[in-house]
This record gives structure tokens, C-alpha cells and sequence, in this order.
């Protein structure tokens, strides 16, 4: 059984936020963040609102329904790998594809790169630490050092 270091905010965030920009540039990223909503409700007072009233029948019901959904999210989870492949395959951002994309499409495959980098607890770890309203992190003092670098090569050859 792997047991997993547990991350500050900080940590998580500077981790998925490097892994957005390497993967999207700064642009893709800055698409992915504005799609993060604050979210509502509370499912585990609400899944009784709508569990307490399934009978045994209705819940084989259900099992079959999901079963033939499962096929059509495997057939989706596909799709979105290739895409990810296809815009982050190397290692540098294919921003033209990125801008060709839905931001439907970017969000997920923003999410399976957070998953992939940060592990599923760590992933929504990120999205609630980056939602609007979550409260005063060390992150809005993030500095991406790869980005720095970029900036201060643009500088130095608009200085010569």
C-alpha cells in the first residue's frame, strides 16, 4: 500500500500550476483557472433526497443504465487522451491546437494532466485551493520560476 505525502496548499498548487503552464503555457493555464467555479451543495445530505426512493428494481435499473454509460465515458476518456497527447505530446505546448480546442475540451484534459501529475486527492485539492472566494493562500504570491526565466530572456533581447 503506497501511503502518499500529505501537500500544503502551497505545494499543491505550485505543483499543478507548473504542470498547467509546462503543458498549456501561460495562456492555455490562465483558460483552464478562469473555468473553475466555486462549488454548491452538499452531496451527502442530497443523495438521500433521491436514494431513499429507489427500489431494488429501480436500482438494477440504474446499474444497467450506468454499465452502457461506462462504455460511452471509456470511448470519451480516449478521445481526451489523444488530445492531450496531441497538444502536450513533447514536452512544449502546441499553443495553435490549445487555441483550436473547446474550453469544454480544455478543462478536461486540464484535469486529467492535474490527475496525472497531482493523483486524484491532490487534483481536487488544486481545484478548491484555486476556486474563486476559498480564502488568502501563499499562492497569490506564486511565481512560476520557468516563467520568470522566459520573461527575463524577452527582456534581455529587447535590451541588445
Amino acid at each position: 500500500m503506497k501511503i502518499l505525502k500529505k501537500r500544503t496548499d502551497s505545494e499543491v498548487y505550485h505543483l499543478g500550476i507548473d504542470a498547467l503552464i509546462n503543458n498549456f503555457g501561460t495562456a492555455g493555464a490562465s483558460r483552464f483557472l478562469n473555468q473553475i467555479e466555486p462549488r454548491t451543495g452538499n452531496y451527502t445530505l442530497e443523495r438521500h433526497e433521491w436514494l431513499d426512493k429507489i427500489d431494488r428494481k429501480t436500482g438494477l435499473e440504474l446499474i444497467k443504465e450506468i454499465r452502457k454509460v461506462n462504455i460511452e465515458v471509456e470511448i470519451e476518456n480516449q478521445r481526451i487522451a489523444k488530445l492531450k497527447a496531441d497538444i502536450c505530446g513533447n514536452g512544449k505546448p502546441k499553443i495553435k491546437r490549445l487555441e483550436e480546442i473547446s474550453d469544454e475540451d480544455l478543462y478536461r484534459v486540464g484535469l486529467d494532466l492535474l490527475i496525472e501529475t497531482l493523483g486524484l486527492g491532490s487534483m481536487s485539492h488544486f481545484l478548491r485551493v484555486c476556486e474563486p472566494g476559498t480564502g488568502v493562500y501563499a499562492v497569490d504570491r506564486y511565481e512560476n520560476p520557468k516563467l520568470i526565466a522566459q520573461t527575463d530572456e524577452v527582456e534581455q533581447k529587447q535590451a541588445s
